[in-house]
């Protein structure tokens, strides 16, 4: 019941926004050509879109902190949950016009976020490094769940976000 509301209140917000939530096209070159962006943006800015410039991590706005111990699913997905990202059941069960997004684990030593976009394929910007389309093979990630992910070997699950179309001006609560 708990999760019904929530995800009632994402579309609560979707709607109070008067359409403001939409989901953003891949457009790298926002998150790549400024080396400052590239460098102080990372996955979990770019899942959310929101552009900080303070290599945002899951819980910090809420005043949580991660350490290494607490890699795993666990401990991050509520850590993103306590910053308002909500919790989905499957990848295409988030409300119309919120944002999905895909959250993996390398055990012991980091996560990561993949973000879906408007056109349905998925995208993600490991650490500093460039925004990217394709996964570890070099392949187009049309599922983060089968996507060469290299050492991210836990998939953790699907969340949904109220973002922005315009590239970095998501909306959720992340620093």
């Amino acid at each position: 019941m708990k999760r019904i509301r929530a995800i009632g209140a994402l579309i609560g917000v979707a709607s109070l926004l008067g359409g403001c939530c939409g989901t953003p096209s891949y457009t790298p070159g926002f998150w790549n050509n400024d080396p400052n962006v590239r460098s102080q943006n990372n996955c979990y800015n770019y899942s959310n879109n929101k552009r900080t410039d303070t290599f945002a991590q899951p819980g910090r706005a809420s005043g949580i902190t991660l350490t290494l111990a607490n890699m795993n699913c666990a401990d991050v997905a509520p850590a993103a949950i306590a910053d308002g990202i909500e919790a989905a059941p499957s990848a295409n069960a988030c409300p119309k016009g919120c944002v999905r997004i895909a959250l993996v684990i390398a055990p012991g030593w980091d996560y990561h976020w993949y973000r879906r976009d408007a056109d349905g394929m998925w995208t993600h910007k490991p650490g500093g490094t460039p925004a990217t389309n394709l996964d570890n093979s070099g392949n187009p990630i049309t599922n983060p769940e089968t996507a060469d992910r290299g050492p991210y070997t836990v998939f953790c699950g699907y969340f949904c976000i109220c973002s922005s179309a315009t590239e970095g001006n998501g909306h959720e609560n992340i620093n």
